[in-house]
């Protein structure tokens, strides 16, 4: 006879009853005794919401990492600065460095860049700057033969000058007024902290007849005015 399922007071009132049957009902008879099951419970796991998290997780990394992307809205805006020397008047160079004045100037609207034209000095807030401009000296232009026998060759370059640390910034190419090349200036500023600037060029010292600016006021816009489209000098400053 087979039990199971059977607890251990069911069991034994029920092997107490089989001896009873089998005394009464002699023979040969094999009573298996049932083998006790043994059960596990394992213990039962909280189910998570993992997807849930996982989209919180990744959304709130996100937003944290945007939060630190995202400039100030004094960095978001542009700036920038483009300035232009024309020549309004025969100006001679100076030996020795000559500052740039710009009297044609554009720039976007905030405070990171700034110009002072009477001086030429430019004020950088900190931050990257982009430059990039030229700057020529030269002897004229339809120079008679007498003109051209005076003339000479004097190379020498343009420079971004640091104001408040008495240096050369950006160092330009070299030129030479005899054919009336640019120097050209190309770089990358960066400014730590609130510092001024000009532009400037040198041809040494022997500079007679050598002129920053040229004008004639013999040549004629179509309007008649006197014609002032003539470059000297161009800077565009520009943050990064």
């Amino acid at each position: 006879m087979r039990e199971a399922g059977l607890s251990r007071a069911h069991r034994d009132v029920t092997l107490n009853a089989a001896r009873r049957w089998l005394r009464g009902h002699p023979g040969t008879y094999v009573i298996e005794r049932p083998k006790e099951a043994v059960r596990y419970r394992l213990p039962v796991l909280p189910v998570l919401p993992v997807l849930p998290v996982l989209i919180v997780v990744v959304l709130t990394a996100s937003a944290c990492a945007g939060r630190q992307a995202e400039p100030s809205a004094q960095d978001a805006s542009p700036a920038w600065i483009a300035l232009t020397e024309r020549g309004l008047d025969n100006v001679p160079l100076q030996p020795g460095a000559n500052i740039r004045i710009f009297n044609d100037v554009a720039r976007s609207a905030g405070d990171s860049i700034a110009y002072d034209e009477p001086n030429g000095h430019l004020t950088l807030q900190p931050g990257t700057y982009r430059v990039d401009g030229w700057s020529l000296t030269t002897f004229g232009y339809e120079l008679t033969p007498e003109q051209q026998a005076a003339t000479f060759s004097a190379p020498g370059y343009a420079f971004l000058w640091n104001v408040d640390e008495n240096k050369i910034e950006i160092l330009g190419s070299m030129q030479d007024p005899l054919y009336s090349q640019p120097s050209i200036i190309d770089g990358v500023l960066r400014v730590e902290k609130t510092a001024q600037y000009y532009l400037a060029h040198q041809n040494g010292k022997k500079v007679t007849g050598i002129k920053l600016q040229v004008h004639d006021p013999g040549i004629k816009m179509p309007d008649g005015s006197p014609s002032t489209n003539h470059a000297f000098a161009q800077l565009v400053i520009e943050r990064l």
